[in-house]
């Protein structure tokens, strides 16, 4: 059997295991859920009634809670296509041992979910496609939640040279990262040129990765493209302590559950001199990237039916490159960066009563860099204020009603060559409201409006959304979902002064999706309308993406991408084994920024193709992860073509492998890994970049061709083989 839930916590860097300390008054609910023929189900939501004290059964079928609840009280056990089970209990601080058995729905079909551009289930189970032992076993991912969305239909593979996520034709500002209901302002480490960077976060921190291609919640705004919620974990099951060591660093983590609190903490240092004296890289390091961070968090129930946490983190790190010169491309010069990054957040959900559900978020960002490009400084500062408060009330089990308000604060300020200094300020305010109604269990519409004003623009916008789904049989659905959107200018652009309006996207996307046994398909077609794009008023184009001056601007760029995804993935077929395959196809043009004419941008690929295999072999406690990308080559600037972006760079592969050993040290738990990076040691190019007169190119291509990387995890704890 492919590893459970437990085993999430105990492999590659993941930073969340540890000896386990005494917890008084307290009672620990253990067992399984099975159908009538005695399999084990998986994802089945058991959770004591009006209370936020809860799990989810692992492949297994097991699951534990750690309550303080006392006496009398009902446990809930519940699945889509079973009938809802509840067991009443007396609870008196020790341990029980349970198991329930679920039966299917009699002549029901399961219930809708609305799932056009989404990829996650309904609020009741949050089943996501991606779960953290997926993100962090992916060959060629590098533990990276970026790395892991990008092998999922709709994602353009970046080809190492690119920062961001990159969906349905979108460029890297359209899609944003929100963390329990908030904005990340700085969701990626400081885009050097050339050079992709990865994503702040380490997936162990998230119990929910629900990833958004279009059509997404009126919830959010301000992204063209798409949306990556993730939420954070909430109680640990024990205190824990742990030490990760690999080729670019050590970390220390740990946590403390005290009762109904737990203070966790992360501490870690980076310096790469260690891996690139090993690694053949295609850029020259004048200075190793390295740096360090420090996070804690606090996570608290009250009154057993809210949960409140709180969030903080701080890093630094610094690094300096040579690159050529934008202004000859014959010599080079030095790019330094030093970045300072600060976020806090904190949530809190509360369930008022049966029917009325309450939500509230802050959080607060700041981000400095200090960059030296050549010889000209360049200071760039920015911080977010946000707040949002929700309502959710339950009509009835088959109309629900959520409205909420946001507001937030924004400041960006720059200096270029200590004298030109330029800044703004901007501050929004949105409100929003969502219906969702599912008459029949084979039908749901949801509807939402979302309003917003910002003080900057002095203008405001009104985006009404809507998405529906029809079951098509036991286990598959059809799902349709339309929805406008829309975004304020590039950062740079206001920054210069200049005040264009909202930028807008039109969404339409139907798809297929049929799940059972284990088995997902899903296909998907959209159609995106771009209008109000920000295009710069100038009369030749400046292929120096480096530039640091802008034209005026207007809203007069439009575009349009269109095509269809296709997702498949099977953890049923072959014991001990899953794949997951993804292809899609995209054909988009656009007319915006400094470009003179319609064209599609350097950053999409019209076909992209990840399949990713997994395999644990239980007598040696191996895991194995074989994954290959394919991309067609990406569209590129030749100033002798006399089509614009005419040219195009030789098709993308890259053939990756990790493998991951568990075995103990010294009585402490160990995972041993290796991964290595397009082992076939494929040069990829993604394009050239030509100087002005065309008579110098240079190729633009990753850090580095084929990487190899090890690394152990340590556990200050015993482990327990019976848990994976």
């Amino acid at each position: 059997m492919f590893p459970g839930k437990s085993f999430l916590s105990k492999i590659l860097i993941c930073l969340i295991l540890g000896a386990p300390f005494t917890c008084h008054a307290q009672s620990i609910l253990k067992g399984t859920v099975k159908d009538a023929k005695g399999s084990p189900i998986e994802y089945v939501n058991v959770f004591i009634k009006n209370s936020t004290d809860g799990s989810v059964t692992d492949s297994m079928g097991r699951f534990k809670i750690i309550t303080k609840l006392q006496g009398n009280q009902v446990i809930n056990v519940s699945f889509i296509g079973y009938e809802q089970l509840s067991s009443p209990v007396t609870l008196a601080d020790k341990e029980y041992n349970l198991s329930f058995i679920l039966k299917e729905a009699a002549n029901m079909l399961d219930e809708i979910v609305i799932s056009a551009g989404t990829i996650e289930a309904n609020n009741e189970r949050k089943v996501t496609i991606l779960k953290p032992l997926d993100i962090v076993t992916i060959a060629g991912g590098a533990a990276d939640i970026a790395n892991a969305i990008q092998t999922l239909p709709g994602v353009q593979r970046n080809g190492g040279d690119q920062t961001g996520l990159y969906v349905r034709g979108g460029d890297a500002n359209e899609s944003v990262v929100i963390i329990d209901g908030v904005t990340s302002q700085n969701a990626f480490f400081s885009s050097v040129p050339g050079i992709s960077q990865r994503s702040r976060f380490n997936p162990f921190q998230f119990k929910g990765t629900s990833f958004s291609s279009g059509g997404y919640s009126s919830r959010y705004g301000q992204a063209l493209s798409s949306v990556l919620d993730l939420q954070t974990n909430d109680l640990p099951n024990e205190s824990t302590v742990n030490i990760g060591m690999n080729l670019t660093g050590i970390s220390v983590s740990g946590s403390k559950l005290m009762d109904n609190n737990a203070f966790e903490y992360t501490g870690s240092y980076l310096n790469l001199a260690p891996y690139m004296a090993i690694t053949k890289t295609n850029y020259n390091y004048y200075i190793n990237p390295q740096g360090g961070g420090f996070s804690t968090r606090w996570v608290s129930k009250v009154e057993d039916k809210g949960i409140f946490k709180m969030n903080f983190s701080e890093s630094i790190a610094r690094q300096g490159i040579t690159i050529p010169d934008p202004e000859n491309f014959s010599a080079r010069i030095n790019f330094g960066n030093q970045n300072d990054n600060t976020f806090f957040n904190m949530s809190y959900h509360y369930i008022s009563s049966e029917k009325l559900k309450y939500f509230s978020a802050f959080s607060f960002s700041n981000n400095t860099d200090n960059t030296r490009f050549g010889n000209y400084p360049l200071y760039r500062h920015d911080s977010r204020v946000q707040g949002r408060v929700e309502l959710n009330y339950e009509f009835s089990h088959s109309f629900f009603l959520l409205s909420g308000l946001e507001v937030q604060r924004i400041n960006y300020d720059q200096t270029v060559n200590d004298t030109t200094s330029s800044r703004f300020t901007d501050s929004q305010i949105a409100g929003y409201m969502e219906t969702e109604w599912k008459p029949a269990r084979w039908f749901g519409l949801k509807t939402g409006i979302r309003g917003e004003y910002s003080d900057l623009l002095s203008k405001g916008n009104l985006a009404p959304r809507i998405s529906l789904a029809v079951k098509t049989g036991e286990k598959s659905q059809i799902s349709a979902a339309y929805g406008i959107f829309f975004q304020s200018a590039p950062t740079q652009y206001l920054l210069m002064g200049y005040r264009p309006g909202f930028q807008q996207a039109i969404h339409y996307i139907i798809n297929f999706q049929r799940i059972k046994n284990d088995r997902t398909f899903r296909i998907e077609g959209y159609y995106k309308s771009y209008n109000q794009l920000i295009h710069e008023k100038s009369f030749a184009y400046d292929p120096n993406q480096y530039r640091f001056y802008f034209n005026p601007v207007d809203n007069s760029g439009s575009g349009y991408a269109k095509g269809f995804d296709v997702f498949l993935r099977d953890k049923k077929s072959i014991p001990n084994c899953e794949y997951w395959i993804s292809y899609s196809f995209i054909d988009t043009k656009r007319f915006y920024l400094n470009y003179p004419v319609k064209a599609t941008p350097d950053f999409v690929s019209p076909h992209n193709l990840n399949i990713i295999t997994k395999y644990f072999i239980n007598k040696i406690q191996t895991n194995i992860s074989l994954s290959y990308f394919y991309a067609t080559g990406r569209t590129y600037y030749n100033p002798g073509n006399v089509v614009f972006l005419g040219d195009k760079a030789p098709d993308y592969q890259n053939l990756s492998l990790s493998i991951s050993y568990l075995t103990n040290i010294w009585k402490m738990f160990t995972v041993i890994y290796l991964s290595v990076d397009n082992i076939t040691d494929r040069h990829n190019i993604s394009g050239y970049r030509y100087s002005p007169d065309g008579s110098y190119k240079y190729p633009v291509i990753p850090s580095a061709y084929r990487t190899i990387f090890f690394g152990i995890n340590l556990s200050l704890t015993k482990f327990n083989r019976d848990e994976l």
